[in-house]
């Protein structure tokens, strides 16, 4: 289960197995055995790939079905599936900005 949705996500993210191995710090070979489910990633490098797609542990693992964001601030954003990480990190970037001017707004009420 774990091995097919990491899959998913990194060609999603259109990365290479050697390019993912690179932002997780293990070899290619190593995303390819945990990918085939060969291998079981530790609880840290679960925790970095969750980190890195923002996701939560339970979707990655098999628990949820919907890959909820790892981030509760990005709970009140759905995110089309095939939109670019640099595109979601630019929407939450305008939307952190809006929050903080909205938080500046009812301040000086």
């Amino acid at each position: 289960m774990l091995g097919e949705r990491l899959r998913r996500l990194r060609q999603q993210e259109r990365l290479t197995q050697e390019k993912l191995g690179k932002i997780l710090n293990v070899q290619k070979t190593t995303v390819s055995l945990y990918e085939s489910d060969q291998s079981n990633p530790s609880d840290a490098i679960k925790v970095r790939i969750a980190q890195y797609f923002n996701i939560s542990l339970d979707y990655l693992l098999g628990i949820i079905d919907e890959p909820m964001p790892a981030y509760h601030e990005d709970a009140f954003l759905k995110f089309p599936i095939n939109m670019t990480k640099e595109s979601k990190s630019l929407l939450r970037e305008y939307a952190h900005s809006v929050s903080l001017n909205d938080n500046y707004e009812t301040s000086k009420e």
